[in-house]
This record gives structure tokens, C-alpha cells and sequence, in this order.
């Protein structure tokens, strides 16, 4: 019962100070906002500091429970090492949310963290050994220091380097916390003191996978990310040195980090200055399973290798180890020899076609929402359509991205074409100049096609209009997808799920003229 209740007690309070945390995010502006990286999936701007949440339900319930934490072999001194280690992270990770610290001042609090847990008297000074007995090295005094240092550095950069979709690290915390409490409590292992901290740190996170769950509302930020491994690396320790079991549940994404670092190396790129979308999670994603079916084969994982950990022998988990690394291995080869999404950049006028036509295309693209309208007038006009596209972009769970308003130079690209008929010379313009930015975005992103909705309308050429896309893949280097959006009562069906979902339908393309008109 007194499991159940801190645990509860834990999950409350995760999921009060997670909704606080987010508050205070918001107000201070510490977001992660959108722009073009390839790498950044959430399509509207979201707050960081999510660690803070898991870090002060912990502190306030480690505190809580203090002497029962301390009745084992641990001391004070060693809990108030790992708080102070913790506390750091958390100092380094708001300024680096706030002020986005270069990588080599970024390290700076991951390395005082593992010294102030080494300096309170935690260390790895004693592993199983497989094959029988333990491998102890009290008598080589500096070697317990050092390995506990690369193994919490290992440890916290691999949930680093991991955070990359949404709920992923969160989870995996979660698991490794309540394998670690499920070995600690059981008869053989029989440790309450260890069990309750991970018990504890489980329900943290679980209680902050509540907001952070796909799509997230609130990120870990850097000083989560790091906060997460630094527990499980911690844990680990504590527990008499149970590395395997935290390589069972984490071993999967410290396979893919030592590969990852590996990589860069070979191609000669810094492997903390440099990021790509090569991880297992992207190349999962890229395949067209979404975050949360991606999230949830690492949950799998995490849990099956995890489990399996409190039933085998030292030598069963050698083996086990060595199965992960096979998986490992076979995912990232078969993941490179299997068909993959092609990237698309969709350039959209207005929300009714835009939401069609990627209902439509992001079956068998990745689409990238591009809104670039500058002939929209008035600018309030342009703003109440911006806004609908952005409802479309967290609907359809896709990127949105958008450039800033410049009305008067699209007039005077028009100059002199202003009583134009509709489908006249104006319009042609009109459509060269979205269509020239959207073959330039799409360059700039390395997507390999772009589009537009623009043939969606019935008042539109589609023929003139995939000529000119034709044009600039041509010049630019990026395929055009031809496809004219109102065949098969393509317009209708897009007005048709307009209203079922509520949309603005404007009663104009979009400029002065075509509103006179």
C-alpha cells in the first residue's frame, strides 16, 4: 500500500506541476518554435522546461520519503550528490532552453553533475561477471570514478540524442524506472530503498507522458532529456551495479547513438555539432509509422528486453545483449534496403484544397506544408487564413511552414496588370512567383518533390499552371508532382470536407482584384 500510494501521490503531483511548468514556459517564451529543420516534426509552437516537472516531483517526493530512501546502504550524502548532480542539469537545461547554449557549454553540466554524484561516494565498484562471480575494482582506486563517469555521460547522451519524438524518452524513462523497482523489490534482489526511487522516478514520467504523449504539449527541453538518462544511469548504480538491466531497457537507443556518433566520425562531421535524420526513429518514421506507432515499438522493446532481465541469469542477460545488438544490426540494414517516402513540399492557397489534397498525398508522401500567399488582401484576411491552415497542419499532422507578409511586393509584381481579367497575365505572375518560392523552399529542405493545391479550383488552368511548375523543377532541381486536384470531383469533395470540418471558405482568390471583381 505504501507503493501505491507514492505512486499515486507521484503521478498527481508530475501531472500539477507539468500543467504549472507549461504556464510559466509560455510566459517566460521559452518555445520551441517552428521553422524549416528537417528535424523538428511538431507542427506548432510548444514549450520547453517539461523537465523541471519530472525533476521537482521526484525531489519533492524523494524528500518526502527520505529515511525509507535512506535505510539501506545509502546514506544522505549520497542522495544529496545525486540532487545536487540533478539540480545542475536542470540550471544548464533552462539556459539552454532560453538562450540556446552552444555544444561546448552544453557539456559543461552534464560533467558537474557526474561529478557531484562521484564526489558523494556513488560508483560503479562492482559488476557481475557472466561466466560466474563478481569483477570488483575497489583495489584500483581511480577506475570506479572513471567508469561512472562515461557510463552517466553514455547514459544522459543517449536520451539526448534520442529526444527527437514525442513521448519517446519520456516512456522509455518510465519503463527502465519500474523494471528497476520490479528487480529491486523481489526476493533475491530484495533492495525496498532502490525500488522506491524508481518507483518514484516512474511515476514522474508517467505522469508527465500525460502532456507529452503525441502530439505533445510540452517538451522535455535539454535539461529532461539529460535528466531522464542521468536517473536511469544512476539507478543502475545504486542497485548494486545492475548495468545490464538499464542496457536491457535502453539498449536499443544506445546501440543507435554509438552508431550515430560512429557514423558522423566516418564521414568526417562532429558527432555533437552535427544532426541528421538518420536515427532509427527517424528511418521508422520515414516509413510511414507515424510517432506513435514508432514510439510504442521501442516501448516493446524496452519492455521485453527489460523484463526478461528479472528472470534470466548473468549469463542469459549476456546473451540477451548480444540478441539487442543482432536487432540492432538487421534494423539498420534492412531499414536502409526498404522503400521510403519521398519528401514533398505542398504548397497551399487556401485551407478547403489544402486539407484534400494532403489527406490525399501524405499516403504516400512526407508532406511539408508551405502556406506563401502574398497576394492575399486584406492582411486580416491573409491572418484569418494563416490561422486555418494552421488547423489543417495539427490535423493532419503535418509541418507547416510559413513566410512573413509582404503585400507590397507583390504589387509591384503586378504593376501595371491591375485591370487584368482573372486567368490573365496577372494571374499567370501570381502563380509563378508562389510556385518560384515553393521550388526554392523545397530545394532549401532537400525534398525531393513540391506541388501546389492551386488545381484544385475550377477557376484555375491546371495546364498553365503544371507547365510552369514543370519549368522551375527544371531550374531548381527538384521534381514537380503534375496532377490536376479537380479531377474526380476533386473540388467538390474539398468543399464537401470544408464543411464537415467547419472551415472558412473564402469567395475569392485572394488579392484586391479578383475581390473587385
Amino acid at each position: 500500500m505504501t507503493y501505491f500510494f507514492v505512486f499515486l501521490a507521484t503521478f498527481v503531483l508530475a501531472i500539477s506541476l507539468t500543467f504549472f511548468v507549461r504556464k510559466v514556459a509560455f510566459k517566460l517564451k521559452i518555445l520551441d518554435q517552428l521553422n524549416i529543420s528537417d528535424r523538428k516534426l511538431h507542427t506548432r509552437v510548444t514549450p520547453l522546461l517539461g523537465g523541471l516537472a519530472i525533476f521537482f516531483s521526484f525531489l519533492i517526493m524523494a524528500l518526502a520519503m527520505i529515511t525509507k530512501l535512506t535505510a539501506g546502504n545509502l546514506e544522505w550524502r549520497h542522495w544529496l550528490g545525486v540532487l545536487i548532480g540533478a539540480s545542475l542539469l536542470m540550471i544548464g537545461g533552462f539556459l539552454d532552453d532560453k538562450y540556446n547554449l552552444s555544444p561546448g557549454k552544453q557539456i559543461i553540466f552534464p560533467v558537474l553533475a557526474t561529478t557531484a554524484v562521484i564526489i558523494a561516494g556513488v560508483g560503479i565498484e562492482k559488476i557481475t561477471n557472466p561466466f560466474g562471480g563478481l569483477i570488483v575494482f575497489k583495489q584500483l582506486a581511480f577506475l570506479p570514478p572513471l567508469l561512472t563517469f562515461f557510463w552517466l555521460m553514455g547514459m544522459m547522451y543517449t536520451t539526448k540524442l534520442l529526444d527527437g519524438i514525442d513521448g519517446l524518452v519520456t516512456g522509455i524513462g518510465a519503463i527502465g524506472g519500474l523494471v528497476i523497482f520490479l528487480f529491486t523489490i523481489t526476493t533475491r534482489y530484495y533492495q525496498p530503498d532502490i525500488g522506491l526511487a524508481g518507483l518514484i522516478f516512474a511515476s514522474a514520467c508517467l505522469g508527465f507522458l500525460i502532456f507529452n504523449w503525441h502530439p505533445a504539449k510540452i517538451f522535455l527541453g535539454e535539461g529532461g532529456s539529460l535528466f531522464v538518462g542521468f536517473m536511469l544511469g544512476v539507478l543502475s548504480i545504486i542497485s548494486g551495479g545492475k548495468i545490464a538491466i538499464a542496457l536491457l531497457v535502453i539498449g536499443l537507443p544506445v546501440l543507435d547513438t554509438a552508431w550515430t556518433i560512429t557514423r558522423r566520425l566516418l564521414s568526417g562531421k562532429n558527432p555533437f555539432r552535427h544532426s541528421d535524420r538518420l536515427h532509427l526513429h527517424h528511418r521508422l518514421m520515414d516509413l510511414g509509422l507515424g510517432q506513435r506507432k514508432t514510439v510504442l515499438i521501442y516501448y516493446s522493446l524496452a519492455l521485453v528486453f527489460g523484463l526478461s532481465g528479472l528472470f534470466l541469469q548473468s549469463r542469459g542477460k549476456l546473451f540477451a545483449l548480444l540478441l539487442l545488438f543482432l536487432l540492432m544490426i538487421v534494423m539498420v540494414i534492412g531499414l536502409n534496403y526498404l522503400p521510403r517516402r519521398p519528401k514533398l513540399l505542398l504548397h497551399i492557397c487556401c485551407v478547403g484544397c489544402g486539407v484534400y489534397a494532403g489527406e490525399i498525398l501524405k499516403k504516400n508522401y512526407q508532406v511539408i506544408l508551405y502556406f506563401f500567399n502574398p497576394n492575399i488582401f486584406p492582411e486580416a484576411e491573409y491572418n484569418l487564413r494563416l490561422a486555418e491552415a494552421q488547423k489543417i497542419s495539427q490535423r493532419l499532422n503535418l509541418k507547416l511552414i510559413t513566410e512573413e507578409y509582404n503585400h507590397n511586393e507583390w504589387l509591384n509584381l503586378v504593376k501595371g496588370h491591375e485591370a487584368d481579367p482573372e486567368r490573365g497575365e496577372r494571374c499567370y505572375l501570381c502563380y509563378q512567383h508562389r510556385l518560384e518560392e515553393s521550388a526554392k523552399k523545397a530545394q532549401e529542405l532537400g525534398c525531393e518533390y513540391f506541388t501546389t493545391t492551386l488545381t484544385t479550383s475550377p477557376h484555375k488552368d491546371a495546364k498553365v499552371i503544371n507547365e510552369l511548375g514543370e519549368k522551375l523543377a527544371n531550374q531548381y532541381g527538384v521534381k514537380f508532382l503534375t496532377q490536376d486536384l479537380k479531377k474526380n470531383d476533386g473540388f467538390k469533395k474539398s468543399s464537401e470536407l470544408s464543411k464537415e470540418l467547419g472551415l472558412y471558405r473564402q469567395n475569392y482568390c485572394g488579392c484586391e482584384f479578383s475581390r473587385r471583381d
